[in-house]
């Protein structure tokens, strides 16, 4: 036995050094919608709760416009010549590196390829302060896999109202992450804005009027803290079933305006509330 085990991992290390990365282009669209739509298909497999991925990931069109998106790296998994999956890694600022999505075929799934992009990927980024993913609590494979490669689970996302993501990050560096900030820091106007703080208090929500749409909104009030002091962050609809009195959240692509003299944090269109743990 014991031979037979190194005699496949042998295999599998031969295998993984056929795998490389390149910028993903237009003209690969095809492919790499096709693959990425067998891949989250192949869900069905491992408990998860209906057929589907996420949002464009079997749309010709959303691929074709991550692949043009300049805030994007969007690179196609090659195994030796053949295109056999991708990966799409965002940023959050100075050193925060973001998996947006990785998937590989299901013919060529337990090769070790997505473990080799990873490798590559961080090869890529070695200022790297460090990376997130996340993933549905449903789908079984995707935990071990990520903790194998040093991931660890931070926190929890509630996007969707059926079912709760599984938020993990890997720190490359010990020190404060540079993209992040201190409340006491946060000035008007500022963007891109990457905080964690704690949950005092949530007011009830109430009902506001859209100056650009005329649609009728539901709002409500935060008093969010950390060690170095207080703001108040502002939800809105479906932000406000996310947060939890008595909670500590971490949010990522939030923004500061000041209104009334007083500066309120909002969460941007691209947005994350994440529960910590």
């Amino acid at each position: 036995m014991p031979g037979v085990i190194s005699k496949f991992l042998v295999l599998a290390m031969n295998q993984s050094n056929n795998v490389s990365l390149q910028k993903a282009d237009v003209e690969d669209v095809k492919v790499l919608t096709d693959t990425c739509r067998r891949a989250f298909d192949s869900d069905l497999e491992f408990d998860a709760p209906g057929p589907g991925g996420p949002p464009g990931y079997d749309s010709i069109e959303w691929n074709t416009k991550a692949i043009q998106n300049k805030w994007l790296q969007y690179r196609k998994i090659l195994f030796g010549s053949e295109t056999v999956g991708g990966f799409i890694v965002g940023n959050r600022g100075p050193g925060y590196q973001v998996c947006e999505r990785i998937w590989v075929d299901p013919d060529f799934m337990r090769k070790g390829i997505a473990t080799k992009a990873f490798e590559l990927i961080w090869e890529k980024y070695p200022s790297a302060d460090l990376w997130v993913v996340g993933t549905p609590e449903w789908n079984v494979r995707t935990k071990p896999f990520y903790e194998s490669l040093g991931f660890v689970q931070i926190g929890t996302t509630h996007d969707y109202p059926t079912w709760t993501g599984n938020y993990y990050e890997k720190r490359i560096s010990d020190k404060f992450p540079r993209a992040m900030s201190k409340i006491t820091d946060i000035q008007n106007g500022q963007q891109r804005v990457l905080l964690e703080g704690r949950v005092n208090q949530i007011s009830s929500p109430r009902t506001a009027t859209s100056r650009k749409t005329g649609e009728e909104l539901k709002v409500a009030d935060v008093q969010l803290s950390d060690d170095t002091g207080s703001i108040k962050l502002v939800l809105w609809n479906e932000q406000i079933r996310q947060v939890k009195e008595n909670t500590s959240i971490r949010i990522e692509e939030g923004y500061v305006k000041e209104y009334r003299d007083e500066l309120q944090l909002s969460v941007g269109q691209w947005g994350m509330i994440i529960t910590l743990l």
